[in-house]
């Protein structure tokens, strides 16, 4: 029943990933999020599954002032590159092929290969 039950959790901390999918999720505020909808996950099992989550190429990591967060990309985001607004959080999905080009470029000429993790900052057309 044990195993269940912790699959049960895993689920739990899936579904709140995928219906945030556009956006970078501390364990902390998976933590929050499970303990105001009266779920009880503890915060091992959260930074359990979110490893998981990261060898499996599930999510998506970025660092900020030493705290990791992560976004669900379930493999659908390994194959371009993205654009994030610095200031709401906008990631744009870049489906450019002038940007492959580049890429192009700093492996040919820097011998550089950029992965598609790649995230470019800056200022979205709202923000800017």
């Amino acid at each position: 029943m044990e195993v269940k039950y912790k699959t049960d959790q895993r689920k739990l901390i899936e579904n709140y990933l995928i219906e945030n999918k556009d956006n970078f999720i501390s364990s902390e505020e998976i933590l929050e999020y499970m303990k105001a909808h009266s779920i009880g996950v503890g915060l091992t099992t959260i930074y359990r599954f979110l490893k998981y989550l990261e060898e499996k190429n599930l999510v998506r990591v970025e660092v900020r002032n030493h705290t990791k967060y992560y976004q669900y990309i379930a493999g659908e985001c390994l194959n371009h590159f993205h654009l994030k607004c610095k200031k709401c959080g906008e990631i744009i999905h870049l489906h450019c092929d002038e940007f492959e080009n580049v890429s192009k470029h700093i492996m040919e000429e820097h011998k550089f290969k950029l992965d598609y993790n790649t995230i470019i900052y800056g200022l979205c057309d709202k923000c800017s």
